[in-house]
């Protein structure tokens, strides 16, 4: 089975990106650079809440309200960063959000603000991935627990991370270092 990164990458094709640029106010080669710098980081932020007391209920919550993103990308990048984005960052990233933010910004050249607005456009749509691969799961009788999954799931993003931009590796294992010996 594809990575859940990979399966994100497959929802964003040239014009997702263009909108995201747009968006930004970034041109799109370095909208790439941050997308492939954020997801890693988005992801190991779900499985280190996944890890806490309440957080893999949490984040199964989340779930259950952005299953259906995906069959309307178009219209949540057309209209940018949505509304509970902020929320949802401090749900799956909790008091790493800022930590993250900063080295998805050091890593890719957007500032700040660009950076914050990107992890909102994103945070959504790896939720909505997540759900319809565990909605998948489950119908194959083979789901696993959210909180395992997204285990699996960050020593993944995390060896992607250290590939693509090594300092950002490094930051994950900071940050994440207690999640499934990663």
């Amino acid at each position: 089975m594809a990575t859940l990164l990979d399966m994100v990458q497959q929802h964003l094709g040239q014009n997702e990106i263009a909108q995201i640029s747009q968006q930004l106010g970034a041109d799109p080669a370095t909208t790439q650079n941050a997308i492939s710098a954020a997801l890693p980081m988005i992801v190991g932020g779900m499985a280190n809440t996944a890890a806490q007391p309440g957080g893999a209920d949490s984040i199964q919550q989340s779930l259950t309200s952005h299953g259906g993103v995906l069959g309307n990308l178009g219209a949540l990048l057309g209209a940018g960063a949505p509304a509970d984005g902020g929320g949802i960052l401090g749900r799956i990233l909790g008091q790493h959000q800022q930590p993250v933010q900063q080295g998805v910004s050091q890593a890719s050249g957007l500032d700040p603000d660009q950076t914050r607005k990107l992890l909102m456009i994103l945070a959504p749509i790896v939720l909505g991935v997540l759900a319809r691969r565990h909605a998948q799961t489950q119908q194959q009788g083979s789901a696993q627990p959210v909180g395992a999954v997204l285990q699996d799931e960050a020593q993944h993003a995390q060896q992607q991370a250290q590939r693509q931009a090594p300092q950002l590796g490094g930051l994950l294992g900071q940050i994440f270092g207690g999640i499934g010996g990663a």
